[in-house]
């Protein structure tokens, strides 16, 4: 496999490390607010928002990663 190949790779894995997590994580926040605003009437999302930022941090990591390669590995014709 090629660089540029690889980089494209790495940039499509982070992309769905990062998305999938991020779109469950935003599920769950969704429901925890619907719930307790009919429920309770009051929500806290600190707790919700940790969890979405330590779960989709990996994942940009991986994608910028992807985007440099790939930037350094282009030929310079």
């Amino acid at each position: 496999m090629n660089v540029i190949a690889g980089a494209r790779r790495m940039r499509h894995a982070g992309r769905w490390i990062m998305l999938i997590p991020a779109l469950i994580a935003l599920l769950f926040m969704g429901r925890e607010a619907y719930l307790a605003y009919y429920l309770r009437g009051s929500f806290s999302i600190g707790s919700g928002l940790l969890a979405l930022i330590a779960l989709v941090i990996p994942g940009a990591v991986l994608w910028l990663a992807g985007w440099i390669v790939e930037g350094f590995a282009k030929d310079t014709d």
